[in-house]
């Protein structure tokens, strides 16, 4: 039943992550952009916090045992994905982000902008992964899945906004920069 539980907690944080963070749902809303912000950053984050205590509240038996190389790799992509999401918040700002500063409408495409356009999600990828290797269980298990579930809808979520806000320049940003992978480059031949 916890399981069960775990997952429709899940599609229930994504649901109302993706509808607060709609356009249509802020017009919606009368007290200003900076005020909604901070209150749809407090629901994300208190919300994600709870879902990963409620995720460790679970027993279940491991799937491996994570030491040695396995708890290695798990830290390290832990820390990169860390590292990625601090290195996306240099150039949008974690006050804008957060809400306690206005939030200038542009399209920054600068420092890990010009490798990856979601610098946020590719972190994310990275420490759900090293998550899921730290504690290999059915409910970190399930955890993971619906965060990767989510993930491709998130991004499109974002894209169509991100379309509608700064259209033509966006489209070729889209055409020159991934999404979460950077390209590798490619080296002369000679």
């Amino acid at each position: 039943m916890d399981y069960v539980i775990l997952t429709g907690s899940w599609v229930m944080y994504f649901v109302l992550h993706s509808y607060l963070a709609s356009e249509t749902t802020k017009r919606l809303v009368p007290i200003g952009p900076r005020p909604y912000r901070l209150l749809y950053s407090a629901y994300s984050t208190v919300g994600l916090v709870g879902l990963l205590i409620f995720n460790g509240s679970i027993r279940g038996n491991y799937f491996f045992a994570s030491e040695g190389l396995i708890r290695y790799v798990s830290l390290v992509l832990t820390t990169f994905g860390v590292m990625t999401i601090q290195l996306s918040f240099r150039h949008y700002g974690v006050k804008s982000f957060l809400g306690f500063k206005e939030e200038k409408k542009e399209l920054k495409i600068e420092g890990i902008l010009k490798y990856i356009r979601h610098p946020i999600y590719a972190g994310l990828v990275m420490v759900t992964l090293g998550f899921f290797l730290f504690i290999p269980n059915l409910p970190t298990l399930i955890s993971c899945a619906c965060i990767f579930l989510y993930l491709p809808i998130g991004i499109y979520l974002e894209e169509k906004k991100l379309l509608a806000a700064f259209g033509e320049e966006y489209k070729r940003y889209m055409d020159q920069v991934p999404g979460l992978i950077p390209r590798l480059p490619l080296s002369p031949r000679g």
